[in-house]
């Protein structure tokens, strides 16, 4: 069977785009990209994580990349924020703290009771730099 040169240009694009594909793969694998933030996993951060999801608040932060942009980014909250600071924040929350200033007003999170609270705060806490505490 006789290939026409379309068919050509078919074969040699795609065997272009196969190779561009494992050299970019193999050099991921050679060298990640450095880990900017970690995120401590446990109990109580996992059912904070859970309330996190429930009270929609992925629809106004982003964590690792996931989640709107409509308030600020939460990587590393743990890492600028005490849990005593998180706590307060989450009973009155104040406009002005993020880096730019944001459209939505958070609204408070006084119905939860203190140990959603806590968990909550335990799952922002998680979210650090690496090598803080």
């Amino acid at each position: 069977m006789k290939l026409r040169a379309g068919e050509w240009i078919v074969l040699g694009g795609a065997a272009l785009i196969a190779a561009f594909a494992v050299l970019v793969g193999s050099l991921i694998y050679l060298k990640p990209p450095p880990v900017e933030y970690v995120y401590s996993e446990n109990v109580t951060t996992q059912r904070g994580e859970a309330i996190y999801r429930a009270q929609g608040c992925s629809s106004y932060h982003q964590i690792f990349g996931n989640g709107a942009t409509y308030g600020p980014s939460l990587d590393g909250e743990g890492s600028r924020r005490s849990s005593e600071w998180l706590q307060a924040y989450l009973l009155d929350p104040r406009p002005g703290v993020g880096v730019k200033p944001y459209r939505v007003k958070m609204p408070a999170y006084g119905t939860l009771s203190e140990v959603e609270r806590n968990a909550l705060v335990a799952y922002l806490q998680a979210l650090r730099v690496p090598g803080q505490r």
